[in-house]
């Protein structure tokens, strides 16, 4: 595929932040099995921008990482319906925050375990068509 042309997004990503990470090695002999904790909230800040926030929890018998990132989007045309943005941003925080905290969690466990952890890659419209 050859593109010739970016077609841009009427929502962009301008900023990413950590605002929150901790983590815990409890144990020398780390089990690769883990479970994987997910949530999103999406904020309308004004008729310009939104705020995504993500955090998961990754962990197991023997160690505990907890991240919270937050994104804000700034868009090109003024939003005419909180709950919709809101939503959107709910939706985004999961599609475009997850390979920022996969990166950072594999990144940081790699100094921290002796195998690191590579987040699994998602299929985000049926994980939110399953989402609570």
């Amino acid at each position: 595929m050859n593109v010739t042309e970016l077609v841009m997004h009427p929502a962009q990503l301008t900023h990413v932040e950590t605002v929150r990470f901790h983590a815990e090695k409890k144990s020398q002999t780390v089990s690769r099995e883990f479970n994987v904790e997910a949530s999103t909230e999406g904020e309308h800040v004004d008729e310009k921008t939104g705020k995504s926030h993500i955090r998961i929890k990754v962990y197991n018998d023997d160690f505990w990482i907890e991240e919270e990132k937050v994104g804000v989007f700034e868009f090109g045309d003024e939003i005419s319906d909180p709950q919709t943005v809101t939503r959107f941003m709910e939706v985004q925080g999961l599609r475009i925050l997850w390979s920022y905290v996969r990166e950072d969690l594999y990144s940081i466990t790699a100094k921290m375990l002796e195998v690191p952890i590579m987040l699994p890659t998602i299929d985000v419209l049926q994980t939110v068509e399953k989402a609570q």
